[in-house]
């Protein structure tokens, strides 16, 4: 399933009877023995296929979407339209460059990093709950830039430890979709960026040697699609949809040797 996202896409401009047959019918392309239930909603549909992608494979590429939720779960949208939108296209090497020639201070802070990151369990969904193994970015400031209500678009400048400052774009106001009853001023408390992580983004590969700890370093160097999620009660988190893409930029080789490593309950 290396090219879940690929189907997905593809997927998306497909035109059914039922809406649900979109699902239906990749059940059968990705050879997923799940029964159907004729009266369920799409978003059910689709959630019980991305839901078994996931446990399968653990393929986070699933998670890279923009547009409006699911009622299933916060982490899947609610149409699969929402692949049309293509994914971030690599970074030239020109632009790798500028992080990936400075040297860390210590070759042991980015072994200790890749011995972290891969200890960490494989992403795993049961009774609607996607368990996440992420590199976390705390919210640190938020500022509305701009607002549009007659086309639901709010834009949003968002600083997080560890990142460039980032632009969001809301279908909603940041304080009613994530629930923060102080306003702004209470996001830095529950907010995070974050960056899905698994094995394969390695190649595979789960060996520490030189090489293995180089190429983690040029991964986690490049731009990334991100996703942003407001914590819970009881240590769960939701996320947060937007309406386009949220690409994230690390500063420079010292934030992404400190990256917080975690793994992550999202309901």
């Amino acid at each position: 399933m290396d090219d879940a996202r690929l189907r997905l896409q593809w997927a998306s401009s497909r035109r059914t009877t039922r809406q649900e047959d979109i699902a239906y019918s990749l059940f059968w392309i990705f050879n997923l023995h799940l029964p159907v239930l004729y009266g369920e909603s799409v978003e059910f549909a689709l959630g019980r296929l991305l839901g078994e992608i996931i446990s399968q494979s653990g393929d986070i590429s699933i998670l890279d979407w923009v547009g409006e939720a699911s009622t299933f779960h916060s982490c899947f949208p609610a149409r699969i339209s929402s692949y049309r939108t293509l994914p971030l296209p690599p970074t030239p090497l020109s632009e790798q460059s500028s992080i990936t020639s400075q040297r860390p201070a210590s070759s042991n802070a980015l072994r200790k990093l890749c011995r972290s990151l891969n200890k960490i369990p494989l992403p795993r969904f049961a009774n609607r709950r996607l368990t996440l193994p992420c590199l976390s970015h705390r919210v640190t400031v938020v500022r509305r830039k701009s607002a549009d209500p007659l086309t639901l678009s709010y834009t949003y400048e968002i600083q997080a430890s560890g990142l460039r400052p980032l632009e969001i774009t809301l279908p909603g106001e940041l304080e009613s979709v994530a629930s923060l009853p102080g306003g702004l001023e209470s996001a830095i408390a529950v907010l995070q960026i974050v960056r899905p992580w698994h094995f394969k983004s390695l190649g595979g590969s789960t060996k520490l040697d030189v090489a293995a700890t180089e190429q983690l370093l040029v991964t986690l160097a490049r731009p990334f699609s991100a996703l942003l999620w407001t914590e819970l009660l009881h240590n769960e988190y939701r996320r947060i949809a937007s309406s386009t893409l949220i690409e994230a930029h690390p500063i420079d080789v010292t934030s992404i040797l400190q990256s917080k490593v975690g793994t992550f309950n999202i309901v």
